[in-house]
């Protein structure tokens, strides 16, 4: 094997069963926003993982992040959920992150030295943080006083284009109902606890295969690193984000390796995250898009079961 693509015997297998728990506690999670949505039929947990681990797959492949209305589409085809009911819990469920992410950032990167290089990236990372608090607010504030929207909706959209407006009454009446779990303490609990589990095994699996590849870095560090990666993931970009994860890892490691290591052993790095991630999401996302029973032209067909109206 050349040099430029070492890695211990061991790293390989152990990464990839650790990306296989993170994979599917990435996708039960929403589940927990799920089940507030249809309380007399309940969505199983099954039918909300394998519409996590196929939704996910499509994330990943359509570029600008469209991929994220995979999910609602799937869900809505094989429960009582409607698409714009499982927008909202989608809405959750990436403000959650993103406050994760930035929060993460912000509190690694506290623990070490300053640097100049960071001073830009601190600031747009306070800056998201700013934006997803906005939005959390938004979201709560929708779920509490739906019918303000409604009106608000009314009285501008509607008075120009009529027909439109209540087109998208409709739209936001599902979105609105998809954040019942928001104000509801134990589901949104539950959430989180998950979604922190979730990100733990996200930053063990790293760090593990860190060691299989020779770098030698601190879980700490790790959890920086795994932080800035998503930050630049937040920006939408090409499909399966080609460069763009790259980046963030190499940035993520100049912070704590010289030079001469992040163009070798933390492009190796790199390179073998990004591989490994992409191909377990599209294994397990085709898996489940078979056991969905649910074909490419199905899914983006305008009509979907659990949607009183076109999607």
């Amino acid at each position: 094997m050349p040099k430029s693509l070492e890695v211990a015997a061991w790293g390989i297998p152990v990464y990839v069963a650790l990306l296989l728990g993170y994979g599917v506690l990435r996708a039960l999670r929403w589940w927990f926003l799920l089940r507030p949505l249809t309380p007399k039929a309940p969505v199983s947990l099954r039918i909300a993982t394998l519409t996590g681990l196929a939704g996910t797959m499509w994330i990943a492949l359509i570029p600008w992040r469209l991929g994220e209305f995979a999910r609602p589409l799937l869900i809505a085809k094989r429960s009582e959920i409607r698409a714009s009911q499982a927008l909202g819990a989608v809405a959750i469920e990436r403000v959650c992150d993103g406050l994760i992410v930035c929060a993460l950032f912000l509190g690694t990167t506290a623990a070490f030295p300053a640097r100049p290089e960071l001073a830009q990236l601190t600031t747009a990372t306070a800056g998201f943080t700013g934006v997803f608090l906005v939005a959390l607010l938004g979201l709560l504030a929708a779920a509490l006083w739906p019918n303000f929207f409604f009106a608000l909706i009314r009285q501008s959209v509607g008075r120009v284009l009529p027909k439109f407006g209540e087109r998208l009454i409709g739209v936001a009446e599902g979105l609105c109902d998809g954040l019942r779990a928001l104000p509801s303490v134990r589901p949104l609990l539950a959430f989180i606890a998950c979604t922190l589990i979730y990100w733990a095994f996200n930053a063990l699996g790293m760090w593990v295969f860190a060691q299989a590849v020779g770098l030698d870095l601190s879980c700490l560090e790790i959890c920086a690193v795994m932080a800035v990666i998503n930050l630049t993931l937040l920006i939408p970009g090409p499909p399966a984000q080609l460069g763009t994860f790259h980046a963030g890892v190499l940035f993520g490691l100049s912070m704590f390796l010289l030079p001469g290591e992040v163009a070798e052993a933390g492009a190796r790095y790199a390179f073998y995250l990004y591989v490994l991630q992409l191909l377990s999401i599209i294994v397990l996302g085709l898996w489940a898009q078979r056991a969905l029973d649910i074909g490419i032209s199905e899914l983006f067909s305008r009509r979907s079961p659990g949607d009183g109206e076109a999607t």
